[in-house]
């Protein structure tokens, strides 16, 4: 019996907001925003000094999220904001002491579970994940442009 793609498609999309949800359940067990979270998790990963854009660019998050969450994180002296060099508006991002504490505590613990589950997938299935999200990904873009394509050529509102 062949299951049906809207069967399918539910269980992926329940399964993906699972997995945002997982996310944002630690997030706030942390004491931190979702974009805080992700913004920290992102500098941790850029090995700290970034530039605002470079965040916009690797989370997909609006220029007025992100700077409204590093705002909070430097009141909250987990970050501080310099001006990059040879640059009048674009600033770098470095973490404090507390930042450092901040990110060792709350962070790398879950960047290691990260690790250790993805580790417990087989390479072939690690590699198979990959490839068939960005597949999936990029099928998904090319059928939303077609979409906004159509509703602009018949004169729809987006």
């Amino acid at each position: 019996m062949e299951v049906s793609t809207v069967f399918v498609l539910a269980t992926f999309n329940r399964l993906h907001k699972k997995m945002n949800v997982l996310y944002h359940d630690y997030a706030k067990s942390v004491g931190l925003s979702d974009a805080a979270f992700w913004l920290l998790y992102s500098l941790y990963e850029h090995g700290q000094s970034c530039t605002q854009k470079d965040l916009c660019s690797a989370w997909f998050y609006a220029p007025q999220t992100i700077n409204t969450a590093l705002k909070n994180l430097e009141e909250q002296g987990f970050i501080k904001l310099e001006l990059a060099p040879k640059s009048r508006k674009n600033k770098q991002i470095f973490f404090t002491d507390k930042g450092k504490t901040l990110i060792d505590e709350k962070i790398v613990p879950l960047v290691h579970a990260e690790e250790r589950s993805f580790d417990r997938l087989e390479e072939q299935e690690r590699s198979q994940l990959l490839a068939l999200t960005q597949k999936h990904i990029e099928i998904v873009e090319e059928e939303i442009r077609k979409i906004n394509s159509t509703s602009s050529e018949d004169g729809s509102s987006q």
